[in-house]
């Protein structure tokens, strides 16, 4: 019974291979029937939503078929605490695997299998890295007792310290560098001194055989700049001044902050569901540590899905009307976008649903506010301008 278990659980597991060849082949399917890379990127960005709800169904499948036979020990409840994370990034890096086929067809990118799994697997454990910090606290791993006050405390300071060291952890995970090319270097810096933004740190990731197109900025108190290699060699210096100046709108608008926030709030809110499911316990009513644990994990991730989603695209839209109030011409912003979109192989129209999964809005969306706020702003001659 329990080997027929264990067999069952690396089934359900493999599965998410099967979903996405089926995913890949559509997509590139798609690409040899269209031509158009956008469109077959497009329908992968759409249909690996459904590998996504698969990767829940799935790992609430396995954590309860290892928790039906596995003793009730200290180790063992470690293991089932933890697995939730080691499943969702053990099946990234199995489906990155797969759809390498995607990346190396349709989007043609020169780089390796092994260079994208290494990024898939360095960007899971980035992105998971705060359970160890909660975790360990809030399920008693330690021999520690805490109060309900200072677990709360401990695991807030945990948190803070994970935002102050993310632009460092994040400049590793990108093998981020200073900017190569000297002359570039110096023109950023002219454009940063002009702003008042001397100490922000601009750095260059290397994307030109990923042919990824990007810039973000990260640091609550030492910002950091991130622009990818891709985008400094497609980009004018003025289209890449007018992406620096959105970063830079981020900042001045205290977007970090925000959504450092954002991600805070989330510990009453984990704190909270615990509790309440402690005082089930206690009231008599039984609930298995799997189902807890899929649960909170569940709602957690849903909280940082559409809530911060919904509030990073309101951001996006603000950062984009400070790039005009910084004095960038609204054509040159556009022309930034457009060059993003086609580097990138996005489509400018996606549908409202898509939209509004993701974090920023789509780029036609944001080239037409960013026409009506210059319009706005400008009046009729930037509104020449614009079209």
């Amino acid at each position: 019974m329990i080997a027929a278990k264990i067999i069952l659980s690396i089934i359900i597991y493999l599965f998410n291979a099967v979903i996405a060849i089926i995913i890949s082949k559509l997509t590139i399917q798609r690409y040899k029937a269209t031509g158009s890379r956008e469109r077959a990127l497009y329908l992968f960005g759409t249909i690996r939503f459904t590998h996504y709800i698969y990767y829940v169904v799935s790992m609430v499948a396995i954590i309860m078929l290892l928790a039906s036979f596995l003793p009730k020990t200290k180790l063992n409840f470690v293991l089932i605490t933890t697995l939730p994370f080691a499943y969702l990034m053990l099946s990234t890096i199995l489906s990155q695997a797969i759809y390498h086929r995607i990346s190396r067809i349709v989007r043609d990118v020169g780089t390796s299998m092994r260079k994208e799994l290494a990024m898939a697997a360095k960007s899971s454990i980035l992105m998971y890295l705060p359970a160890l910090v909660v975790l360990p606290l809030r399920f008693n791993w330690m021999k520690i007792e805490l109060s309900g006050l200072w677990s709360c405390l401990f695991i807030f300071i945990g948190i803070a310290a994970y935002n102050l060291a993310y632009p460092y952890l994040l400049r590793i995970t990108l093998s981020a560098k200073p900017l190569k090319d000297e002359g570039r270097k110096a023109e950023i810096a002219r454009f940063l001194h002009k702003h008042e933004m001397k100490r922000v740190q601009v750095f260059e990731w290397p994307t030109t055989d990923s042919k990824v197109a990007n810039a973000l900025v990260c640091g609550l108190i030492y910002k950091q700049v991130f622009v990818a290699s891709y985008l400094l060699e497609n980009l004018s210096i003025d289209e890449v001044n007018a992406i620096l100046a959105h970063e830079i709108g981020h900042i001045r608008r205290f977007h970090l902050w925000i959504k450092a926030v954002l991600f805070v709030a989330a510990i009453p809110l984990f704190l909270g569901l615990t509790s309440l499911m402690d005082q089930a316990e206690v009231g008599g009513l039984h609930i298995p540590v799997p189902v807890g644990v899929v649960f909170i994990l569940a709602l957690l991730l849903g909280y940082l899905w559409f809530v911060s989603s919904y509030v990073s695209r309101k951001l996006e839209r603000d950062a984009d009307e400070y790039v005009l109030k910084m004095g960038i011409p609204a054509k040159v912003l556009i022309a930034a976008l457009t060059k993003l979109a086609e580097l990138n192989h996005s489509v400018l129209s996606i549908h409202k649903f898509i939209e509004k999964l993701q974090t920023h809005p789509s780029f036609e969306h944001r080239i037409q506010w960013i026409q009506s706020a210059a319009q706005r702003r400008y009046g009729a001659e930037e509104r020449t301008i614009s079209k």
